[in-house]
């Protein structure tokens, strides 16, 4: 059974018994035990979908009972799928079946696939090969592959690797690699005008942060965006100061009349991304926990609900600001839908260095009121990474 909110198949055991209050209409919570007691600490009301009771966190016997239910389990989802891919490969090893033909699943994190068959000799730059096949329009060094999170090198076998028949390989299209000499960059999303003229309609741009821990736990964290960071109020001071110096919010769209464009963006200093750490829950609560910000997504919205396509060439591009008219990298925004997961930020597999990858994921639900669906289509990317 999946989860409503991350969007994780867990087994029966893994979900609530009971609804949390007697006034909630529905008969089962379809959200499993972790994401019941995120959602509660974090927002006092039931997490299922459509349902507005509120729950007093100290008082809530089912919620209680959630949480002593989830200590008695120690499921880690990444180190059991680890575990039964190194069985798979040690059974084709035993068999002599390592030595051969077999399909390797290629998946984007749009959730285009691509079944392929290789020799199993054969170095992973082959696969990249494949990739280029099916998506022409991408460059093979911006290619990075992810099996069980972590990494592919170009030069191993696929065998050596780990990979067996039926596996799938995360690919990955990343738009630029933020080494440590570039100290500061922009994020800027920009758009023209629609029919050429200024209109009361834009595209609002956010920044959703998450903490993704080895144990499996996808923790989200905070949305950065010109509310939240310029309102005089407790969670504006508290973006403010957790993410000083890390990524910050650049205000209002800038208009232009002589071309007839604005733009929206985010200042960056990613020699600073690995030192980031948030609070876990509301900024005004005392002795709140912090964890390490792993995922950043950037995200745009239009502001009055129609489709992203009615502007002119609305795109991503990255700046380094020692450069501030040269681009280092841009993509296009072209879908129809109000909404859009434009890129992700992260350091794939944990290591090496921090990364803009390419999502261009359509969100058809949601708005810049409405931020939640937004939170679980990017659980659902961060758990497409993770999984092999």
């Amino acid at each position: 059974m999946e989860c409503k909110i991350c969007n994780v198949k867990k087994l029966t055991s893994e979900y609530p018994s009971n609804p949390l209050s007697d006034l909630c209409e529905h008969h089962h919570l379809l959200v499993c035990l972790r994401c019941v007691i995120r959602e509660v600490d974090k927002n006092y009301q039931c997490p299922v979908e459509g349902c507005s009771i509120m729950i007093d966190a100290g008082e809530c016997i089912p919620l209680w009972e959630c949480k002593a239910k989830l200590k008695q389990l120690t499921f880690d989802y990444s180190d059991r799928e680890r575990a039964q891919a190194a069985e798979a490969a040690a059974a084709a090893s035993a068999s002599g079946a390592s030595s051969g033909i077999f399909t390797v699943n290629l998946t984007t994190l749009l959730g285009e696939s691509l079944s392929v068959d290789l020799d199993s000799n054969q170095p992973v730059d082959k696969l990249k090969d494949q990739v280029l096949q099916q998506w022409t329009d991408r460059s093979k060094n911006k290619i990075k592959l992810l099996f069980n999170g972590d990494e592919l090198t170009d030069s191993q076998s696929l065998a050596s690797a780990g990979l067996s028949s039926g596996c799938r390989v995360q690919v990955l299209f990343v738009l630029q690699e933020l080494t440590p000499d570039l100290t500061e960059v922009r994020m800027c999303m920009s758009w023209g005008w629609p029919g050429g003229k200024d209109h009361t309609d834009y595209l609002d741009t956010a920044c959703f942060t998450f903490s993704a821990g080895a144990t499996g736990r996808i923790q989200f964290l905070h949305c950065i965006d010109f509310r939240s960071s310029h309102r005089q109020n407790a969670i504006s001071a508290g973006i403010s100061q957790t993410y000083n110096q890390v990524i910050r919010h650049d205000g209002p769209a800038r208009k232009c009349g002589q071309t007839r464009t604005s733009e929206s963006s985010f200042t960056v200093w990613p020699q600073n991304l690995d030192e980031l750490r948030a609070p876990v829950g509301r900024f005004d609560q005392q002795n709140v926990p912090t964890v390490p910000v792993t995922h950043l997504f950037f995200v745009t919205f239009t502001y009055r609900n129609t489709n992203i396509d009615r502007f002119n060439h609305p795109q991503l591009q990255v700046f380094d600001q020692r450069d501030p008219q040269t681009p280092l990298c841009s993509t296009n925004l072209n879908p129809r839908a109000k909404g859009l997961v434009v890129c992700l930020l992260s350091k794939p597999g944990g290591r090496g260095a921090w990364q803009v990858t390419d999502v261009g994921q359509p969100l058809a639900e949601g708005s810049i009121r409405d931020y939640r669906p937004v939170e679980r289509a990017c659980v659902r990317i961060i758990n497409s990474t993770r999984r092999g």
